[in-house]
C-alpha cells in the first residue's frame, strides 16, 4: 500500500513532524518507563484472541497495534490515524515483525470500513485531543463497524488521581473526573449497552470497557 503523504482532515489535535519522530521516546518518559507494560495490559484487559478482527482507532505508531497483531495473528487487525508521519512509524514496527496490519489514513469521525467489521475496538491516549462533538461523532463510528457482541477498549489519562495525572492535564492530556464521566455518557449515547471502568493501578490512567449489544 503506498503511504500517505498528506493528512487527513478532522478537527482533533495530530500530532506530525519532529513530534511524531520523538512520540515514543516522548511516552517512555511520561510513563516512567513502564510504557511496554501498558501496551500488554491493554491487550490483556481488551480479551483479545487468535482470529479476532482488531481495529485501532488512533493507532499513532503502532504502540499497540503491533501487539494486538502478535495475538490476533497478522492480517486480523487494522489501525487508523490521521497523521502520516505517525502511520509511517507504525508500518515500520509492523515490517520488522514481520506482521500484515492495514494501515489506513483515516480520522475517527470517519471510520473507512463497513459495518459490523470487527470483534474488538482499541482506542489508546486519544481521546483527549477531541472536541465533544467529534468525540462523539468517532463514537457512533466505533459501534457502527463493530459486531453485535463486539467490545470497545478506551484508555486516556485522567487528571484527578495522581501526581503524574495533574501533571498530564497542566500539559493538556489528561481528562478531568468529570470528563470521563462524560466520555461514559458519550458511549451510552452512541448505543453501547455495557459501559465499565476497569479497576487500575496506575491512579493516571483508566480503561473504559464498552459493549455493542448482541
Amino acid at each position: 500500500m503506498t503511504e500517505e503523504t498528506q493528512a487527513t482532515q478532522t478537527r482533533g489535535r495530530m500530532i506530525r513532524g519532529w513530534m511524531a519522530r520523538f512520540y515514543d521516546a516522548m511516552s517512555w518518559v511520561c510513563s516512567l518507563g513502564g510504557e511496554a507494560k501498558t501496551n500488554r495490559e491493554i491487550i490483556e484487559r481488551a480479551g483479545i484472541k487468535s482470529g479476532e478482527r482488531v481495529l485501532d482507532v488512533g493507532c499513532g505508531t503502532g504502540a499497540q497495534t503491533v501487539p494486538a497483531a502478535e495475538v490476533a495473528g497478522s492480517g486480523n487487525v487494522a489501525g487508523i490515524d490521521p497523521s502520516p508521519d505517525m502511520l509511517e512509524r507504525a508500518r515500520q514496527k509492523a515490517a520488522k515483525k514481520g506482521l500484515d496490519i492495514d494501515f489506513r489514513s483515516a480520522a475517527i469521525e470517519k471510520v473507512p470500513f463497513d459495518d459490523q467489521q470487527f470483534n474488538v475496538v482499541l482506542n489508546s491516549f486519544m481521546l483527549h485531543h477531541l472536541p465533544d462533538d467529534v468525540m462523539r461523532a468517532g463514537f457512533a463510528e466505533i459501534h457502527r463497524v463493530l459486531q453485535h457482541g463486539g467490545r470497545l477498549l478506551a484508555v486516556d489519562f485522567t487528571s484527578g488521581r495522581s501526581l503524574i495525572g495533574r501533571v498530564m492535564g497542566f500539559l493538556g492530556h489528561a481528562h478531568k473526573l468529570d470528563g470521563l464521566n462524560s466520555i461514559k455518557s458519550m458511549l451510552a449515547e452512541a448505543g453501547f449497552s455495557t459501559v465499565e471502568e476497569l479497576p487500575s493501578k496506575q491512579g493516571h490512567v483508566f480503561f473504559l470497557r464498552a459493549e455493542k449489544r448482541g
